[in-house]
């Protein structure tokens, strides 16, 4: 059979590649006003003569700044407002409002009138009526949406009518604490923490509850924006859980989760959403500015990126096609979206180990703005040194759902296998992964600097040298005998034990267990221990029968138990010796053995043992000659013996 390499593979590593931190887009124009202060949320706005402007709050205000030369964005005014980490603003007609979380003076809903821009703005109001704190604002068809406000974190419908004097027809607060809204045809997505609920607002004085998504594990339901045909939400979700996802609300009473996730690469955590077209313009905190395309909206894929360090939102609707961005630390940010001709866009997830000699299918995601004509891999191996030219692979029965898969014949152990992806569209853009290569018809025939690679290890049969006792064996009752195991693994891998009595696992993971017979036990009783010897691939075992008399061993009465640890026996000793002990009481006994670096180089016991005295193998085989030290502790009773390797 063949193995696929995708991300179930053994030891998979995620390394998906896709395009460079600077891809697509052009930095146009920055400012940073205030780089003491910090920023926050960013809006837009056209004023009567069609200069565009930047609305960009700060931690201190609202700062408007025009952008009729938008490569040296400048201030117009300042507005103060109550100092806050967090600031939202929207704009209705020629009014921004803007909300806060901060308390103080001036706290509550700012109306800032901006007929007057060029010139100036002005702050015309501040109402503090129905609340004094607000999270975000979400404004549409003249109602303006606050939420996460104090005294409930609910949603408060305002009417602009009057647009300096708003008022309020209805409090919902059905959804509980509501951190950001999407509102479209009287309908309301509300990012409720937990879940997505939809909420109808037809009766602006009568919210209804209509559904909710299932709360995924691990995200908190942030923000979202409406496809543009309305039937898709793209929801962020912040907690670096699984970012993005996305529901189809074709029947808006039921989420359906088509996109359970989708992540950048780098593992950034993701802020704010909006949608134009077909395109997702996204904010991340440490990705910067990120573009999907999801003209096919169960697919998306990266279009294109700008890293900025703290990145808080974006606004891509100004009508010169420029976006806006603000970043927490740098503030202003205006970048050019390049969105024709995109080159091919390759995801794939590597591993580096292959344990087995059939042949691996490397799978790869290619997405594309137009129609990839050409994709393959190329691979070569090296065994003993030598290494092959390259050989290029194709998937003969063509993509499914934009994936690729290209067989790589299998190979013989001790293997490296080197290879990358290469694609070409209907423009003839190239695009390998890993990046750098070039060359078309077909694409990748210049190899990029840097290469994907895996190693072909075939895992041998783990082989069990020596053990003891050498079979069954017979104990009197609260007796105890001692198991040990020399194992070693031809095909260099590391080995792992397990033990296990009457079918149930033990929790011991050394190459040595001590059975001890309960005195409350019924007997005579046999018990079957088991240890199982693995590489993580095969194992071997060996089966011991203990029989428990109904016995006792001889009485000791005469000389009572201590806590004692004898001379090691032999000593010097190559490569096995025994160590006698003996315990007073039940205690918990770790006995253990260290380098004369003080390196624990093996355990020999760990567990509860009753009153008694014992004899343990340490098997130094696979250790080099030199001074050891066995140290005992059960309970407050400690004590070490100096032993020595000679080989």
């Amino acid at each position: 059979m063949k193995k696929t390499l995708m991300l179930c593979t053994i030891l998979c590593v995620l390394t998906t590649f896709v395009i460079q931190a600077q891809t697509n887009v052009d930095l146009v124009g920055t400012l940073n006003q205030y780089p003491s202060i910090g920023y926050n949320d960013i809006w837009g706005y056209v004023d009567g003569t069609g200069i565009e402007y930047a609305l960009l709050g700060t931690q201190h205000g609202t700062s408007i700044v025009r952008l009729d030369d938008p490569v040296n964005p400048q201030e117009v005014v300042f507005i103060p407002g109550v100092p806050s980490l967090w600031r939202d603003l929207k704009v209705h007609d020629q009014y921004a409002y803007v909300v806060t979380e901060g308390t103080g003076s001036g706290q509550g809903l700012q109306i800032i009138d901006l007929s007057q821009l060029p010139t100036t703005a002005t702050l015309v109001n501040t109402i503090d009526t129905w609340f004094e704190r607000a999270h975000n604002i979400f404004i549409d068809d003249g109602y303006a949406y606050v939420i996460g406000t104090n005294g409930g974190g609910g949603m408060h419908i305002l009417d602009l009518s009057n647009p300096t004097n708003p008022t309020r027809t209805a409090y919902y607060t059905g959804s509980d604490y509501i951190h950001d809204v999407y509102v479209w045809d009287d309908t309301v997505v509300a990012c409720a923490e937990d879940t997505y609920d939809l909420v109808d607002v037809t009766d602006k004085s009568n919210p209804q509850w209509i559904s909710s998504s299932v709360a995924l594990p691990g995200i908190y339901a942030h923000a979202g924006w409406m496809t543009e045909d309305k039937r898709y939400f793209y929801a962020t979700e912040e907690f670096n859980s699984i970012d993005i996802t996305v529901w189809d609300l074709v029947d808006r009473t039921t989420w359906d989760l088509v996109v359970p996730s989708w992540q950048m690469p780098s593992g950034s955590t993701v802020h704010n959403l909006f949608i134009l077209g077909n395109y997702a313009h996204i904010s991340y905190y440490t990705d910067g500015y990120v573009i999907l395309d999801i003209s096919d909206p169960l697919n998306p894929f990266l279009a294109g990126e700008y890293s900025t360090s703290s990145q808080w939102g974006c606004y891509p609707y100004l009508p010169s096609g420029l976006t806006i961005c603000s970043d927490m630390d740098d503030g202003l940010y205006v970048f050019q979206f390049n969105a024709s001709n995109i080159a091919p866009v390759i995801s794939h997830s590597s591993i580096t180990e292959i344990f087995t000699s059939d042949p691996v299918t490397i799978s790869a995601t290619i997405n594309d703005d137009g129609n990839i004509t050409s994709a393959n891999t190329r691979y070569r191996t090296t065994i003993n040194g030598n290494t092959s030219g390259w050989t290029i692979v194709t998937d003969p029965n063509g993509p499914s759902n934009n994936v690729y898969e290209f067989e790589i014949p299998g190979q013989s152990d001790d293997t490296m296998v080197e290879y990358y992806i290469s694609a070409q569209d209907n423009d003839d853009n190239i695009t390998t992964l890993p990046e750098g290569g070039s060359g078309i018809n077909p694409p990748g025939s210049t190899a990029p600097p840097n290469f994907f690679s895996y190693n072909v290890m075939i895992p041998g049969i783990p082989v069990i040298s020596s053990f003891s006792p050498a079979g069954d064996t017979t104990i009197a009752k609260n007796g105890s005998v001692a198991f040990n195991v020399d194992a070693n693994d031809t095909s260099g891998f590391n080995l792992s034990y397990s033990w296990w009595k009457n079918g149930e696992q033990l929790p011991h993971t050394g190459d040595f267990y001590l059975y001890i017979s309960n005195q409350n036990d019924p007997v005579p009783r046999t018990d079957t221990i088991e240890v199982v010897v693995s590489n993580g691939h095969n194992d071997t075992n060996v089966t011991w029968l203990v029989h428990v008399e109904n016995t006792l061993p001889v009485s000791n009465d005469d000389y009572p138990l201590t806590y004692a640890i004898e001379q090691n026996f032999p000593n010097p000793f190559n490569p096995s010796t025994q160590i006698r002990f003996s315990i007073a009481d039940t205690e918990m006994v770790n006995l253990s053995v260290f380098n004369m670096l003080g390196e624990k180089v093996t355990e020999l016991v760990n567990q509860t043992v009753a009153a008694g005295e014992y004899t343990v193998s340490f098997n130094a085989a696979g250790f080099s000659s030199g001074i050891y030290i066995a140290k005992i502790q059960a309970g407050a009773f400690k004590q070490f013996i100096k032993m020595s390797l000679l080989k």
